[in-house]
């Protein structure tokens, strides 16, 4: 049980190598997948049928690869340490998030429209200190006389999604929606307590540790099992109503569009509210107290035979600060988003917009600001951009479009494009595609059109 608890947490840490902000897509009102950020969007048309589509972001505020990379004489790379952890921030976040939508499809009746799709998600968070990488990578010698805090946090889930939702055209100007979502939780790992502080004697350099962390996991498909020296997984078989039951959870989405004038609209949402509750299958890793250690032999114990030990890491970590298992269920909470935005038409076929974006990120909120510019060429094509400034990053400059051939429509978006052409020097990717099938164009003088 042990390896497995941390041999997730430095999996994890590897994803870093490589959470979901959409801004772009929000601008997109002639693809309906842009009420996924406002369900008090109406759809352009009455029947809306979207086919698989997958989406993928990622942002680190910490250092990039390109940070740490350093060019040999003979054109050779070597990875330096020291360079990248001078780009270590005080609090660092890692975020990775995707997903799989298997179907979406919603059909408008005039003033209501309703719908139905299913997904598949992935989200992975993590934060930590800088002392953190600090300590592992230069020792702790330059804490001598200190207390540092060095527990990192993390959430890493798969979610099974199916949502209901509906909108309603109050008047010519406004339309209000809302999206009621079940939650099926196939796995989790997460911290809910995550202090983990050492102490460096000035005198003998003994280290004191004092913790006051746990780790929870849960899944519905499979067990973790362990005995003196052995640790295996039992997986059970999984049929069509393990979806609808074990560790479940609800979330709701609320939005609402009012059109100001011909030229003007202004929109806002919450999206996400909700939480999880895991209860199958579930263990607890507690440490709490403190503890004192002499320290290790890191020649020793993390190689062996000229290559990382993850199991002696392992082995090592857990001994010296004693955890103890238990098996209580846990909440978590989904990670709630905002959404304000505000358009003007230039022409019929020419907008620009402002949106300011929220997301809650360990109980506070972190902002992100975009303007965008979209232009439509008929009813077959779409282009448009999107400028960002998010995470304390400035270079964020995204790229979407949509071509709608007769009912078949291919969409595509990305709020920074600059990742394609210097992947090793970015913070932030993030992209999305899709196909939908839109039929029977709806023409009125409401919202949308």
């Amino acid at each position: 049980m042990k390896r497995i608890f941390f041999a997730l947490c430095c999996s994890f840490l590897v994803l870093s190598g490589l959470g979901a902000q959409e801004l772009g897509l929000h601008f997109m009102d002639d693809v309906f997948q842009s009420g996924s950020t406002n369900p008090g969007m109406m759809n352009r048309y009455r029947i809306n049928v979207g086919l698989p589509s997958y989406y993928l972001s990622f942002y680190h505020s910490g250092p990039t690869i390109d940070d740490m990379l350093r060019e040999n004489a003979d054109g050779s790379f070597t990875i330096d340490v020291d360079a990248g952890l001078e780009h270590v921030e005080a609090n660092n976040y890692l975020e990775l998030s995707g997903g799989l939508e298997t179907f979406n499809v919603g059909i408008r009746l005039n003033r209501l429209q309703f719908g139905i799709s299913h997904a598949i998600r992935f989200g992975a968070f993590f934060k930590y200190k800088e002392e953190l990488p600090q300590m592992a990578f230069n020792g702790n010698a330059q804490y001598i006389g200190e207390t540092v805090d060095v527990g990192p946090g993390f959430d890493v889930s798969v979610l099974n999604e199916i949502a209901l939702s509906g909108a309603f055209q109050v008047s010519e100007k406004l339309s209000v929606g809302a999206r009621l979502k079940y939650i099926s939780g196939v796995g989790n790992i997460s911290t809910s307590k995550d202090q983990i502080s050492i102490y460096t004697d000035p005198e003998y350099y003994q280290l004191t540790g004092t913790t006051d962390y746990q780790v929870n996991t849960g899944s519905d498909f499979f067990q973790l099992n362990v005995d003196t020296n052995d640790v295996s997984i039992t997986t059970s078989n999984i049929s069509a109503g393990d979806f609808f039951g074990g560790s479940t959870g609800f979330g709701v989405d609320l939005g609402a569009v009012y059109r100001v004038n011909d030229k003007i609209t202004v929109a806002a949402s919450v999206v996400d509210l909700g939480t999880i509750n895991w209860n199958k299958n579930v263990t607890n890793f507690t440490s709490q107290g403190q503890y004192t250690f002499e320290g290790i032999d890191a020649s020793e114990t993390f190689f062996g035979e000229d290559s990382l030990d993850f199991e002696g890491v392992i082995d090592t970590i857990y001994d010296i600060f004693e955890f103890e298992e238990g098996s209580e269920s846990y909440s978590t909470p989904l990670r709630t988003k905002f959404y304000i935005s505000g358009t003007y038409n230039i022409t019929e076929t020419l907008e620009v917009g402002g949106l300011f974006f929220g997301q809650m990120v360990d109980g506070s909120l972190r902002p992100a600001i975009a303007v965008s510019a979209r232009k439509r060429f008929g009813n077959i094509f779409s282009v448009g951009g999107v400028y960002a400034i998010r995470n304390n990053s400035f270079d964020n400059l995204g790229l979407n479009f949509g071509v709608k051939l007769g009912p078949v429509q291919l969409f595509g978006a990305s709020d920074n494009i600059i990742s394609v052409f210097k992947p090793y020097d970015t913070r932030n990717v993030n992209m999305r595609l899709g196909l939908n099938i839109a039929i029977a164009k709806k023409r009125t003088k409401s919202v949308d059109d």
